[in-house]
């Protein structure tokens, strides 16, 4: 017998039989937590309930929009909603209940599930669509959202909540609280803003060597006021190494000291040598993605041959969050010479 269900009920239960045994189908998995596996290209995202009933959900996605490189995201696009239809067996949804404890991670990231726990009941979507929002999950005003890691928090790094005036203090293009060298010093922030014992410091505890104002080092392009940049404090050599090495590493004035091991760019009274440059630090950083998963207009309907049909108007099905993705940013002058070096290498084809 065909049963209609409005997905707008927040629960449900449909009794059905089972070689003799009563079982409950409670397809109670809308909002959760999701897994992700990736089986020959195409991505499974799924979630188990091992209380009362041993159930899943899964979905099985193969689509173009999704074709990245990486297997613990579902996608980085973060500009536009993906919509998928569900048709067949490359992008489907299905409901199962099993005869015992499942678990999630070896029974759906394998080419060929397990053969216990045993599936008792299986449904199998009908039409339906998919859309996938996928957003920054690093982009909070609380003192844990940190989206550049470099140990200050976003709200203290003028992010703005509504996008359009971001604080970029060294105004290279990449605001604050996304830039790993908030003023362009070629030393990360991160090493910028702690003080040791006895040295000076802002009124706000950042580390700020030249104690002459009350601009932290982190934010400081001359970090002590010996009117040479801090950048610009480096051996000719250690940048001509950064070139052939390609490793910025070498870029840093912490690695010139004549005096005691103290960096050039920390001692007033050393301002020699002094190498003007271009260059800057590899600017890309690790952030948070958060993709919610919602599924339309659907049928589920049951395996058995009896013809079950479920129909479902909204299914929430849950979000997956992936941690320590891989951004990719390029300051407006990095961009400026990658752009004529480009231009360069098609002049000469």
């Amino acid at each position: 017998m065909k049963k209609i269900f409005a997905a707008l009920l927040f629960s449900f239960a449909l009794y059905s039989c089972d070689d003799g045994d009563i079982s409950v189908t409670s397809f109670d998995l809308e909002d959760s937590d999701l897994s992700i596996c990736e089986i020959d290209d195409k991505k499974v995202l799924w979630v188990v309930n091992n209380e009362d009933v041993y159930e899943s959900m899964s979905l099985e996605l193969d689509d173009n929009a999704l074709n990245d490189s990486l297997t613990n995201v579902l996608t980085l696009n973060v500009e536009d909603t993906i919509e998928i239809s569900l048709s067949g067996e490359k992008n489907r949804l299905v409901y199962r209940i099993y005869d015992a404890e499942i678990n999630g991670r070896q029974y759906f990231c394998q080419g060929v599930p397990p053969g216990s726990p045993r599936v008792l009941e299986e449904y199998v979507s009908a039409g339906g669509t998919v859309t996938i929002t996928t957003s920054f999950n690093d982009l909070g005003l609380n003192e844990d959202a940190d989206a550049d890691g470099d140990g200050i928090p976003n709200a203290e790094e003028g992010f703005d909540p509504n996008g359009g005036n971001h604080l970029d203090t060294d105004g290279d293009g990449i605001p604050d609280y996304l830039d790993i060298d908030d003023d362009n010093d070629n030393v990360p922030t991160a090493s910028e803003i702690t003080a040791n014992p006895g040295e000076p410091t802002t009124e706000e505890g950042f580390l700020n060597t030249d104690g002459e104002d009350n601009l932290p080092n982190y934010l400081d392009p001359d970090d002590d006021n010996d009117a040479v940049l801090t950048r610009h404090e480096v051996e000719e050599e250690n940048i001509q190494r950064a070139i052939d090495e390609n490793d910025d590493g070498f870029l840093s004035p912490e690695l010139t000291a004549e005096v005691d091991g103290l960096g050039n760019y920390l001692n007033k009274e050393i301002f020699s040598p002094s190498f003007e440059h271009e260059l800057q630090l590899d600017h890309s950083i690790e952030r948070d993605y958060r993709s919610v998963i919602v599924i339309r207009n659907f049928n589920l309907i049951r395996q058995d041959g009896s013809g079950e049909d479920i129909r479902f108007n909204s299914y929430n099905l849950g979000r997956l969050v992936a941690n320590g993705i891989l951004f990719k940013q390029l300051t407006n002058r990095q961009q400026e010479l990658q752009d004529a070096e480009e231009e360069n290498e098609e002049g000469t084809e």
